[in-house]
């Protein structure tokens, strides 16, 4: 899960070695209008699930096509719901791929194509579950998505059980590392935000932190992992700790009677893990005379509100975040491929990279393999991302030279990860701090090594 930021500078940290554990799952939306039959399709199949106000990738895989000999790319991604706003960045990353990779030739000589579906999110289930269908129907090469690890986990034993790799590019839950054979992911984890942003908020003077965390497994997950990080550093959690049930539901609209119960415990710092909850969230911290100062968001809400507050309300709040600022040229090129297809402004890139090296990194492993089935994908993902070394390269068109002279390559993407390890999650990644100035998280603090 991503957010809206402007010039981020960011340093990488390693994610397995240095933090022992497990890997981990995350998330307004652009003004438009789907152009795709199927995203129109996915945005009725559940009346609960919000208009849609992104556009999706243009469907343009022949019918009947044969995912083995042109490579089929299943988009799967929020059109809809609380996670729309994740949707443009890797809708245009995605999109933005694949016109590389048709641009360099194809894979295996084929042009690659799209079909494209709402993911939608955990509280509109039926529209993942109706659209994740779709795809494996379509005979899709690979899944691109979920955006959403909770909409991942509930649609990943049906695509395991097909034998459809899947790809997601913010996907941070621990409970998804090595959760499947064909399930991949280049999103640092839930372990590396919270690491961070626990010895980030004690680094700023802080002991005793409250939460208010959203009952959902990225919000109870990232919340482990910084509460973890807090009492590692000698902090401790008055509110929303682990075990202590004050988890709010994640379709709570009332926070009047939590906030109070948040301001009795007497923090000194408050922690907000939530998507659009927030919207909700902040009036009611405001209205109880909480100052803000001292608040911090996560990725799942680290986005720009504009209008959403008052003038400057959100000044001085603090967050963390995960992946990396794309430079100006790929968001250049991300914005016109955007644009072109009915996209108005894309306000965060967050997660654009992941999803353009996903796709790039199934491309190639399919170009490596001689076929574009999922077994194909599967069985060679880890070689192109490097895992068992290889000549670097960094575009696709780059890196099917060195395939095509039977060299071992290493991609080395936009995102800046390290090659995919065993359980299929980055082995390197990246971690920033920012802060708010007035609505809008633009100042660079500095990056956390988690």
């Amino acid at each position: 899960m991503p957010a809206h930021l402007r010039g981020r500078t960011v340093t990488a940290l390693a994610v397995g070695a240095a933090l022992a554990t497990s890997l981990a799952a995350c998330s307004t939306p652009s003004a438009g209008s789907s152009n795709s039959a199927s995203a129109s399709t996915s945005a009725s199949a559940s009346a609960s699930a919000s208009a849609s106000s992104t556009v999706a990738a243009p469907t343009d895989c022949p019918s009947g096509s044969d995912p083995a000999k042109q490579f089929k790319l299943g988009t799967f991604l929020p059109l809809t719901g609380s996670l729309a706003f994740l949707g443009p960045a890797a809708i245009s990353g995605g999109g933005l791929a694949i016109q590389d990779i048709n641009a360099a030739g194809g894979v295996n000589g084929q042009k690659a194509c799209t079909i494209s579906t709402d993911s939608s999110d955990a509280d509109n289930a039926t529209v993942g579950s109706t659209n994740i269908k779709k795809l494996l129907q379509d005979r899709v090469s690979a899944i691109l998505g979920a955006e959403s690890s909770s909409v991942t986990l509930n649609v990943l034993p049906t695509v395991s059980a097909s034998n459809t790799v899947m790809f997601s590019p913010a996907n941070t839950a621990d409970s998804l590392s090595g959760a499947s054979k064909w399930y991949f992911r280049d999103a640092p984890p839930n372990t590396v935000e919270g690491n961070a942003l626990g010895k980030q908020i004690v680094a700023d003077g802080f002991s005793k932190v409250g939460m208010l965390v959203f009952n959902d497994p990225y919000g109870t997950n990232l919340r482990d992992a910084t509460q973890k990080a807090i009492e590692g550093a000698g902090g401790t959690v008055v509110y929303g700790a682990r075990g202590k049930n004050q988890e709010f539901p994640s379709k709570e609209t009332n926070f009047q009677s939590i906030v109070g119960q948040l301001k009795a415990s007497n923090p000194d710092a408050i922690v907000v893990i939530a998507f659009d909850q927030t919207k909700q969230i902040i009036p009611a911290m405001v209205s109880a005379g909480i100052s803000l100062k001292h608040t911090y968001f996560v990725d799942g809400n680290l986005n720009d509100y504009g209008t959403e507050f008052p003038a400057n309300t959100l000044t001085g709040v603090t967050g963390s975040t995960q992946g990396v600022n794309p430079n100006a040229a790929f968001k250049s090129k991300a914005q016109a491929w955007y644009t072109q297809h009915g996209g108005s402004t894309i306000t965060s890139y967050s997660y654009g990279p992941e999803a353009y090296d996903g796709v790039v990194l199934m491309a190639l492993a399919a170009q490596k393999g001689g076929d574009s089935s999922s077994a194909t994908i599967q069985k060679n993902m880890l070689d192109v991302s490097g895992a068992n070394g290889g000549t670097v390269c960094k575009s696709y068109a780059d890196c099917l030279a060195l395939l095509k002279q039977k060299k071992a390559i290493h991609y080395e993407g936009l995102a800046g990860i390290g090659p995919l390890n065993a359980k299929h999650d980055p082995s390197t990644g990246y971690i920033s701090i920012f802060k708010y100035k007035g609505n809008t998280p633009s100042e660079f603090v500095n990056s956390v090594k988690g």
